[in-house]
């Protein structure tokens, strides 16, 4: 509580940069980690694995209703065998393991997201809450005023 209190305080009126934090809480150890924005994608890697060329064009080719075998050979065309079945394998490997839906495209929100939230005059600070298992979705909340207040009231 005083960590979120002290850090939502040290941010008003403050210029956006890279060095602002998030908050990462992990619920199976009950720890709050705080990181910069910076660091983000160093501490909950991204999975950019859907975010390939290669499976965005092999994808588009197929809901404009190409056959599978003939959209696979377009893409080998395009970028080559090697480096669309290594897209492929990197996706199925990502699906397999999961990722707990943190993607690059959702990693991109938020940072979109939290740089207009402070150019608004606004403070809010993401909080992540890991999922629990590899298939559970991380969750983004977003600590306010009002937020800290109601956990002041609770106490």
């Amino acid at each position: 509580m005083n960590e979120f209190t002290k850090t939502y305080k040290s941010l008003d009126g403050i210029k956006w940069s890279l060095n602002f934090p998030v908050f990462l809480f992990d619920r199976d150890w009950f720890r709050l980690k705080k990181v910069t924005v910076s660091d983000l994608a160093k501490e909950l890697k991204p999975d950019n694995s859907e975010e390939a060329p290669e499976l965005i064009q092999y994808q588009q080719l197929l809901k404009e209703g190409h056959e599978h075998l003939l959209a696979i050979q377009e893409c080998w065309n395009e970028f080559g065998i090697e480096d669309f079945h290594r897209s492929l394998r990197n996706s199925s490997e990502s699906k397999a393991k999961g990722n707990n839906g943190w993607t690059f495209k959702k990693y991109v929100e938020l940072l979109v997201g939290y740089r207009q939230i402070i150019e608004n005059k606004e403070v809010r600070i993401p909080i992540i809450i890991l999922g629990r298992t590899p298939n559970e979705d991380h969750q983004l909340e977003w600590i306010s005023n009002a937020f800290i207040s109601e956990l002041t009231f609770a106490d």
